[in-house]
């Protein structure tokens, strides 16, 4: 038998190089890939990437505008019991979109076709017109108190500073991009894909020329610190709601109450 030419590689080798899921499985032989541990790299973060939709806009407001929009147009719908399953069906047709992989749907449309639903399932029959006007609420809301003195005190102790997210390119416009100077910003619409989808998080830093190790995903959302994490990111998690972290089996690598807590954290530690 043929001895195996292929090189042998320590396992004690194989977590000192950058990508050793990579050469681990190529060593192997096996073609699967096996991620490195999300916390293993020590290169220095030099840019911190943010999560937009309740982690930076006050999502507090969303319940009073969705009761005021559809009072205007005739429509009795209570906003406070409409928000969070709008939400959560919102949240299921873009992961669906993104599993099924057929075609990327923009976020209004998604939007739309959740509101009809929920509509539906509530007995209260809505015109599309109607229905596509959720959406375009979040761009009316306000930031939360500390994300601008924390953001400022993010850009002096020198990160570049991204928003991340889930929503259009239209309503991170009309919300969030002329509030503050950005050094680069991403939406779903840039890879055709929605959160947590792996190729998100990673697109992202290909297009800076960033590695993994030198970015912080900050999120109040628990589903990015799992995506985040995933895929080898540190992450901080603004808690704003109180909640208890899931059991998923990643953890945050810093838990925050604010914006103005983490810069305090960034500071000190220097990560």
């Amino acid at each position: 038998m043929e001895k195996d030419k292929r090189p042998q590689i320590s396992r004690r080798d194989l977590v000192k190089v950058t990508g050793a899921g990579v050469a681990l499985a190529a060593a192997l032989g096996t073609g699967v890939f096996i991620a490195p541990r999300a916390n293993a790299a020590s290169a220095k973060a030099k840019a911190l990437f943010f999560d937009v939709g309740g982690t930076i806009l006050d999502w507090s407001a969303m319940p009073d505008k969705i009761t005021n929009y559809f009072a205007g147009r005739g429509i009795a719908i209570d906003g406070k019991t409409f928000w969070i399953p709008w939400r959560t069906k919102l949240f299921f047709y873009m992961m669906y979109n993104s599993m099924i992989g057929s075609g990327f749907i923009p976020l209004e449309e998604l939007a739309t076709r959740a509101t009809l639903a929920l509509g539906r399932s509530r007995n209260i029959e809505l015109k599309p017109s109607d229905a596509a006007g959720v959406l375009p609420l979040i761009g009316e809301l306000d930031v939360y108190a500390d994300v601008m003195p924390g953001l400022q005190k993010m850009r002096e102790l020198g990160y570049m500073l991204v928003p991340h997210t889930q929503l259009s390119i239209g309503v991170l416009k009309k919300a969030l991009l002329g509030r503050f100077k950005w050094d680069a910003y991403f939406t779903s619409e840039n890879f055709s894909v929605y959160k947590p989808h792996r190729s998100i998080y990673l697109g992202a830093i290909k297009k800076m020329g960033l590695d993994r190790s030198e970015v912080i995903y900050v999120t109040s959302n628990q589903f990015d610190v799992f995506g985040a994490k995933g895929v080898g990111f540190r992450t901080a998690w603004v808690d704003r709601w109180n909640e208890t972290l899931e059991p998923y089996g990643y953890t945050p690598d810093w838990q925050v109450k604010d914006f103005v807590g983490l810069a305090k954290v960034l500071e000190t530690e220097k990560p």
